[in-house]
């Protein structure tokens, strides 16, 4: 017997009358003991308060309403407003899965977290350059000069205007300046891009004689033997994206020939991880009797 129902016995009102005896007949408490006035004996009484005190099988810890309050954790002052120690805030169920801000700072209310910057271009807008472009006329782009490209040559009287592209004629040389530059999204790794070009000789006859190169398509670049990597050979700048340039002085010393007949066909490239943006473009040359007559770039 728990010790509140063992007090509850204890303290239960005793009769204070003695049953009264009379003549009729009275019947037996059913334990065979003498009745009271409630037609039980008094240990049959006290053995029914007894069972109606006692306490419930039922565990405490779950109560009649359904509610298990023994896994409610009771909260402290001042903990409420303790922010975890990693916030995790998912996008609405519209938005992209892979934007999930993690470890942001709280930024007070209920404001939501501030927008990470643009991530990369991912897939194909990175794989391929979107242009290639040939600046036969005109300035030069990105503020480089032929001496920016060929520092070492500068002053050497290989080129004329080696700020702008075109046709030139020092005298003694004839040709032309050309700069050709690809671009790409700027976010896009620079390094991942290279440029390229190969020259066919079309025709390449000089005092009468064929040149062993007319016909050929060469690796213009390899022949040079140039880092294409890299600067002087490559230079780079910022605009409408992100440019990576080159530029080429084609030229012939026509003061050592009587005759001349040279027609070349270039193809410039930047190549990607996916492929390659190109431009054509062509120069000729004619020399008659040590004279220049035609000195054109398309």
């Amino acid at each position: 017997m728990s010790a509140y129902a063992q007090a509850q016995v204890e303290h239960a009102p005793r009769l204070s009358f003695t049953p009264v005896r009379s003549g009729l007949m009275q019947r037996k408490c059913a334990c065979g003991g003498t009745p009271g006035a409630e037609g039980e004996c008094a240990e049959c009484s006290r053995k029914r308060l007894q069972h109606h005190l006692a306490p419930s099988a039922t565990p405490s810890t779950v109560p009649r309403s359904g509610h298990h309050f023994s896994r409610i954790r009771a909260v402290h002052a001042g903990e409420a407003s303790t922010p975890p120690a990693t916030r995790v805030s998912l996008p609405p169920p519209e938005a992209d899965e892979s934007t999930i801000f993690v470890n942001q700072p709280p930024t007070g209310g209920s404001k939501a977290p501030t927008a990470p910057p643009p991530a990369v271009p991912k897939g194909d807008s990175c794989a391929v350059p979107f242009a290639m472009t040939k600046v036969t006329s005109g300035p030069f782009q990105g503020g480089y000069t032929m001496d920016d490209y060929f520092p070492k040559h500068t002053g050497k009287g290989l080129w004329s205007h080696p700020d702008s592209g075109g046709s030139f004629d020092t005298g003694t040389r004839a040709g032309s300046n050309v700069q050709l530059y690809g671009t790409f999204p700027s976010p896009c790794r620079p390094e991942l891009f290279s440029l390229a070009q190969t020259v066919t000789h079309d025709k390449a006859i000089f005092d009468g004689v064929h040149d062993p190169d007319e016909g050929k398509t060469i690796d213009d670049i390899a022949t040079s033997k140039s880092d294409a990597s890299r600067p002087p050979f490559r230079r780079d700048w910022l605009g409408g994206g992100y440019n990576v340039s080159m530029a080429d002085p084609p030229s012939l010393l026509y003061s050592a020939v009587r005759s001349a007949e040279w027609d070349r066909a270039f193809v410039t490239s930047l190549i990607g991880s996916g492929g390659r943006a190109s431009v054509t473009w062509q120069t000729s040359i004619r020399v008659v009797n040590g004279k220049l007559t035609r000195n054109t770039v398309t």
